[in-house]
């Protein structure tokens, strides 16, 4: 993926002064740097972007880490397909006390979008 460049700074190859030229101008258009005569080039380029980090946690708890677990939990951000929005997710499954819970909120507006006990 080629990202956009915020910003292109043009300077002097040789003294690095900033130079008022096209950088996409072809070396042979280039006239010399005003400073030293130079017509080498050093170009600056500034790029930026967002990333979001998400996360999502589990975990089953067994008797003595054999059988079906007893207790299993996940808690944490959770892609749903149908719409393709992140969502958060808390899902507990408690075998002991014959329990299960799942709420589904929207991230963003912070609305239970479904609730299951």
């Amino acid at each position: 993926m080629i990202m956009p460049a915020d910003s292109v700074k043009v300077l002097c190859g040789r003294c690095r002064e900033v130079l008022d030229e096209d950088p996409h101008a072809k070396a042979e258009d280039r006239g010399p740097c005003p400073t030293c005569g130079s017509t080498a080039r050093h170009f600056e380029v500034a790029v930026s972007d967002e990333i979001t980090l998400r996360s999502k946690v589990s975990l089953k708890a067994k008797h003595g880490g054999r059988g079906r677990p007893f207790v299993e939990q996940v808690v944490g951000d959770n892609l749903h397909r149908k719409t393709g929005r992140w969502m958060k997710l808390r899902r507990v499954i408690d075998r002991i006390r014959n329990w299960y819970s799942e709420v589904v909120t929207d991230s963003e507006t912070a609305e239970i979008v479904h609730k299951t006990e």
